[in-house]
């Protein structure tokens, strides 16, 4: 059957941002999670701009041009991973509908963050504390301790809390796995959180006082950290504190599984973001050994004290 190509002439004949447009406005976007569309729209909003991809001639889109707009993202390596996903998406939905007349992916790199998102300091933690918006200080608070992603603490809601053997924690559903856990609370939390609010509703909210949907926490950060008193947090992303608490809990002493436990991450995961952290401190144990001082974590303490109690 022979194909009519005059839509196929007519998009060739314009630009990239039409394609763009097309696939916004196609069945196929519209299946995408609500979290997913609000990603996907952003980078391509970024992709569409007429100084960016948006006003290249369609048969004059390629690789080389891709790679460019990828490049500009370096220093948003979660971002730029995702956009290159996000074009690879609109690529394969693009190219079986005569909208585009070649790949423009093929060899493109986003090195990226080499797997999972930057664990920002316990020092940069205490800077953003200090000195971001207060509606968003409670969130970097509320993330390095709890170790959720944004989806999950944008619905945390004060009802959510119980207390467990003495011990204050919430109960979380995770949006992306539909793991259901309890987080105890750690002190810093505890203490961070009398000085909070409470009111009925979400513990998160905007400076508007209205709740947060997951795309707006991330927009607010974004917003944030381009304040000149800002700079130093300017290459970390909100999911990066996730890392913070996995690595917290280790530097601790705690065990891969009681991390996954708590946190609600897979092993795989917590292991790629402890890896750097493990190896300083195996080298601090190293010197530790070799000068005859030894230290121990809570959660080793914790781990030695019921292996002998197991065993007495």
């Amino acid at each position: 059957m022979r194909r009519d190509n005059s839509s196929k002439l007519a998009t060739t004949d314009g630009v990239f941002a039409r394609v763009i447009n097309e696939y916004l406005a196609s069945t196929k976007f519209q299946k995408l999670s609500p979290n997913t569309r609000a990603t996907y729209r952003w980078l391509l909003l970024l992709a569409e701009h007429p100084d960016s991809l948006g006003s290249v001639p369609i048969d004059r889109i390629r690789p080389a041009l891709v790679q460019a707009f990828l490049d500009a993202l370096a220093d948003r390596p979660a971002a730029q991973q995702k956009a290159q996903t996000v074009l690879k998406s609109l690529e394969k939905w693009a190219i079986v509908r005569d909208l585009l007349p070649r790949p423009i992916t093929t060899g493109t790199e986003a090195p990226g963050s080499d797997g999972g998102h930057t664990p920002w300091t316990d020092e940069q933690v205490a800077y953003g504390e200090r000195h971001a918006s207060f509606h968003l200080s409670k969130a970097i608070t509320l993330a390095a301790n709890t170790g959720q992603r944004g989806s999950d603490l944008v619905t945390m809601r004060w009802t959510d809390i119980e207390t467990v053997d003495g011990l204050p924690g919430i109960n979380v559903k995770q949006k992306k796995t539909g793991l259901e856990i309890w987080i105890p609370f750690t002190k810093a939390l505890l203490a961070a959180m009398q000085r909070w609010e409470r009111r009925p509703g979400f513990i998160l909210l905007k400076r508007d006082g209205q709740p947060f949907i997951r795309q707006q926490l991330t927009d607010a950060w974004d917003r944030e950290r381009e304040r000149p008193e800002m700079a130093p947090l300017q290459s970390l992303v909100m999911h990066g504190l996730r890392g913070t608490a996995v690595v917290r809990l280790r530097r601790k002493g705690c065990s891969i599984p009681q991390i996954c436990d708590m946190v609600g991450m897979s092993e795989q995961m917590v292991r790629r973001y402890c890896r750097k952290s493990d190896q300083k401190e195996n080298a601090i144990a190293a010197i530790y050994r070799l000068d005859g001082t030894k230290i121990e974590g809570t959660c080793g303490e914790q781990n030695r004290e019921k292996n002998q109690n197991a065993s007495s």
